[in-house]
């Protein structure tokens, strides 16, 4: 019975390895939602392409990392993670046009106000999930969590 017990121990992914999958599909979903989002601004902001495009390659990026998780892989990976945040507060800047006194504004009207219009501006916090997704692709790839 013990020997069995070992086997599917060995045999189980670890969390940090499934993180890194999850984090692939993730980045698929961001590609696509972004893309449809920004599709009438990329005929005028080639900018706008950006998180598109990092977006697919980190999804490749992951699934490698997934199928070859071993020590250099994850250092590999952790770069790729610290441009989320690079990404994320690009589009953040350019979400507000570097105006953040209105994000601070719109935020605390948006609890405040019952009859606050809603703007057709791009929404404010949305690139922020690219932070989101790389603090838990540098939590999945440091050492610490990976035996």
């Amino acid at each position: 019975m013990n020997k069995i017990a070992e086997s599917l121990a060995r045999n189980r992914l670890p969390l940090p390895r499934l993180l890194i999958l999850i984090l692939a599909g993730a980045f698929v979903g961001l590609m696509v939602d972004i893309r449809v989002e920004h599709v009438d601004i990329v005929r005028e902001r080639s900018v706008a392409w950006l998180p598109i495009i990092y977006s697919g390659v980190m999804a490749i990026a992951c699934l490698v990392a997934f199928g070859f998780w071993n020590r250099t892989t994850r250092r590999i990976m952790v770069p790729l993670f610290l441009l989320a945040f690079i990404i994320g507060g690009m589009g953040f800047y350019f979400h507000n046009q570097g105006n953040f006194k209105e994000v601070i504004k719109t935020s605390i009207s948006a609890w405040i106000d019952p009859n606050m219009n809603h703007s057709d501006a791009p929404p404010q916090f949305a690139p922020l999930a690219f932070a989101g997704l790389g603090v838990i692709g540098l939590l999945a790839s440091f050492e610490h969590f990976n035996s």
